[in-house]
């Protein structure tokens, strides 16, 4: 009776060797494991600690109940240590879910800042456009066309080709050059309309525009509230 509990102690003892068939590498031990006269030959090891092993090779000398019970109790703490690891991993993979949302608020919010100002500076320019009286466009000759194609140079620019419907258009000192594609060259003031049909499609221009940006705003105070909140409770579990 002695014999056959030791036989079945040497089965389970971690530090045995388990015969793998057709694995060539199994033909060599372990290299912590230690053959002794219960050795069954190639094996791989068994994880589990000392301790474990020696709760359990007391409970199988104690009779088939109390192993079977010390196995059950093995089993168990191997099952509640698989679920504390998944647990913690599901909770880093939450982590970096919620630190990847509150990443991307933070470009929203960079976004947000640099619409701001954009619609600001449209908002001076319609307003500029609506109050302003109308100023026609005036065609220079050929003479102050030349000086003001000098003046594109001394600014470091240079005309691109033009086709015959391609304007160029330059500003300096609150007059906008256009230079267009039949060699003419054309003024008017910065941001004032040559005329009423100019105006009105320069603000329904800016406006659209306005619209369009402003639809990209929004208040992600409430989400990054939310997120910090769920970020706070995994961290304190």
């Amino acid at each position: 009776m002695v014999s056959a509990v030791s036989s079945q102690a040497a089965t389970l003892n971690p530090l045995a060797y388990t015969a793998l068939d057709g694995d060539d590498r199994s033909k060599q031990p372990a290299s912590n494991a230690t053959p002794d006269d219960s050795d069954r030959g190639p094996a791989t090891q068994v994880s589990l600690s000392q301790d474990a092993l020696d709760r359990l090779m007391a409970a199988f000398k104690q009779g088939p109940g109390a192993a079977q019970q010390g196995l059950d109790t093995w089993s168990q703490a191997s099952e509640d240590r698989f679920q504390g690891q998944k647990q913690a991993m599901d909770r880093r993979v939450e982590l970096a879910k919620i630190n990847s949302q509150l990443t991307l608020l933070d470009l929203q919010d960079a976004r947000q800042d640099t619409n701001k100002a954009g619609i600001g500076r449209l908002q001076k320019s319609y307003d500029k456009m609506l109050n302003s009286p109308i100023s026609p466009e005036v065609t220079l000759n050929a003479a102050d066309a030349a000086k003001a194609l000098q003046m594109l140079k001394d600014a470091g620019r240079t005309l691109p080709p033009l086709g015959p419907n391609v304007t160029y258009g330059f500003v300096k000192d609150g007059i906008q050059y256009n230079f267009r594609g039949d060699g003419t060259v054309t003024t008017r003031k910065e941001g004032i309309a040559a005329s009423v049909e100019d105006q009105q499609k320069s603000l329904a221009a800016t406006r659209s525009m306005m619209d369009f940006i402003s639809s990209d705003i929004r208040d992600n105070s409430d989400a990054r509230a939310n997120l910090i909140a769920q970020r706070d409770a995994l961290m304190g579990q």
